[in-house]
C-alpha cells in the first residue's frame, strides 16, 4: 500500500518497494527515484547534509502532491519518504515509488513528483561541506509542467 512518510531514520527501499508491489495486482510498471547523498556538490566535497522541515506543511504537501499524482497520471499508487535530519554520503534521502497499469504514466509521474516535492515541500537541505563551509540550497525549479503538457 502506497503511502507518504517523513522519517529521520534510514529508508528501507526494498521493504517499501516489495510493499506497494504487493498491493494489487493491477501492477504492470513499478517505477522508483532514490535520492541519494552525493560527494561533490557544485565542485565541492560534501561532508554530509542536513534537512530540516516543518512537519505539518511538509507532510501536507507531500500528501497532496500523491493523491494530484495519482489522479493526474491514474496511477494504481504511490509512495513518497523524505529523509530529515542529518544525512551521510550515500544515503538514500528521498524515496518516490509510483505503481500503474503501463511504464509510459510511471516514468512522467516520478518526474512529476520529485519535481513537486523538490519545490513545494516544507524540507530544506543544508549542505556541509569538507573545507568548514556550509550553505542552504535553494529550492530547485523546473519546466517540468511545460514539458507534460
Amino acid at each position: 500500500m502506497g503511502k507518504v512518510h517523513i522519517s529521520e531514520s534510514p529508508i528501507d527501499a526494498w521493504g517499501e518497494i516489495t510493499s506497494l508491489l504487493q498491493s494489487s495486482r493491477r501492477i504492470g510498471a513499478l517505477v522508483t527515484f532514490m535520492g541519494v547523498v552525493r560527494e561533490i556538490s557544485e565542485g565541492k566535497e560534501v561532508e554530509r547534509l542536513f534537512y530540516d522541515h516543518y512537519p505539518e506543511m511538509a507532510s501536507n504537501a507531500l500528501n497532496r502532491i500523491r493523491k494530484e499524482a495519482i489522479s493526474r497520471f491514474g496511477l494504481i499508487d504511490a509512495t513518497i519518504i523524505h529523509r530529515v535530519g542529518e544525512a551521510g554520503i550515500g544515503d538514500l534521502v528521498l524515496l518516490v515509488i509510483v505503481a500503474s497499469e503501463h511504464r509510459s504514466e510511471a516514468f512522467k509521474a516520478v518526474e512529476w513528483i520529485v519535481d513537486e516535492v523538490k519545490k513545494e515541500a516544507a524540507i530544506w537541505k543544508k549542505e556541509y561541506f569538507k573545507d568548514g563551509e556550509y550553505r542552504w540550497v535553494e529550492p530547485e525549479r523546473s519546466d517540468l509542467d511545460e514539458r507534460i503538457e
